[in-house]
This record gives structure tokens, C-alpha cells and sequence, in this order.
């Protein structure tokens, strides 16, 4: 990273902002070699992110195709007046880049856990909520994303590895 003034690399830092954000950016080489980015949910697991979608479909046969993926979620972004310059703006934010290669998840155990870590991550968690197994096995495509690498990026907001960091925002 060129501003390492921005960098973290707090791993409880950038497990909270994987906590916070709520759209995942997904990057990807679709099956003609053409860069393919799109915004996805997500739950976040142990060394991984689960994501879901339809059995067919660009994303799908794209991941099937191009395994290594990259990704990016941003948290507590905001436009606020620049501390340091007058009249301008600053955008402040958390941010988390990632790498990862996609598996698709067939045991259904692993399936229903991921699912349920998806409601959770958007606080919509209902009892006795259940998804059929025959729908889990035919119908949702749910796929993880092995995390190969983290980092995390700050503006405006404490930097655990630099306490210097201009502040603006407390998280």
C-alpha cells in the first residue's frame, strides 16, 4: 500500500469493519477474460466469506471459471469539511481490500450455517427460520470465500498503527 500512513493491519480492526460494512464489492475475470465487478451480501465466517446467489448465471459460471477473487468493503464512509484545508472536503472511511479463492459449498450443514451467518450479518435472524433442504441443494448457490489475504485502509478515523492519524470521525 503507498499510504502506509492509512494502512492497518489490526486484525480485530478489520474484523470489525468486516462486522460494519454491509456490501461486499466483488472483483472478478469472467470466463471471455473481462474484469466483471459486482455488490453482493455477505456473511462473514472463520477465514472466510459466504456469499449466495442462483446456480446459473454470469457471477456463477464467472467463479466457476476464475476461482481467485478479489474484494473490498467500506464502512463509516462520510464527506465531511477538511481539517487541514479550508473550503475543501475530505471523505473519511474504514476500508477492507481482500483476496480469496471461491469454493462452492455442497454440504448442506455448511450450507445452512452460511445462510444463517448471512441473515445474521444484516440483523434479520427469526426463529425457527429454514431454508428446505431440497431448495439448498438445487436452487441456492452458496460459495465461500477463502480469505488469502487482508488489509486494511483508513481516513479520518483512529488508526491503531498510527496513533498520529488526523481524526476526524470516531468510530
Amino acid at each position: 500500500m503507498r499510504r502506509k500512513d492509512r494502512e492497518v493491519t489490526s486484525e480485530a480492526w478489520i474484523r470489525k469493519v468486516l462486522e460494519e460494512a454491509e456490501i461486499l464489492h466483488l472483483a472478478l475475470i469472467d470466463p471471455a477474460g473481462k474484469p466483471y465487478s459486482v455488490p453482493v451480501h455477505y456473511g462473514l465466517g472463520d477465514n472466510c466469506l459466504y456469499i449466495h446467489g442462483a446456480m446459473q448465471g454470469r457471477k456463477a459460471e464467472t467463479m466457476r471459471a476464475h476461482p481467485d477473487v478479489a474484494f473490498h468493503v467500506v464502512a463509516g464512509y462520510e464527506l465531511v469539511p477538511s481539517p487541514v484545508k479550508a473550503g475543501y472536503k475530505w471523505g473519511v472511511y474504514r476500508s477492507v481490500m481482500g483476496e480469496g479463492k471461491v469454493r462452492v459449498v455442497t454440504d448442506l450443514d455448511e450450507k445452512r450455517r452460511a445462510i444463517d451467518l448471512l441473515h445474521a450479518h444484516y440483523g434479520d435472524v427469526r426463529e425457527n427460520y429454514s431454508v428446505a433442504d431440497a431448495k439448498l441443494e438445487k436452487v441456492v448457490n452458496v460459495l465461500a470465500i477463502e480469505i488469502t489475504s487482508l488489509t486494511g485502509k483508513t481516513k479520518g478515523y483512529p488508526n491503531p498503527d498510527n496513533p498520529r492519524t488526523v481524526v476526524v470521525r470516531e468510530e
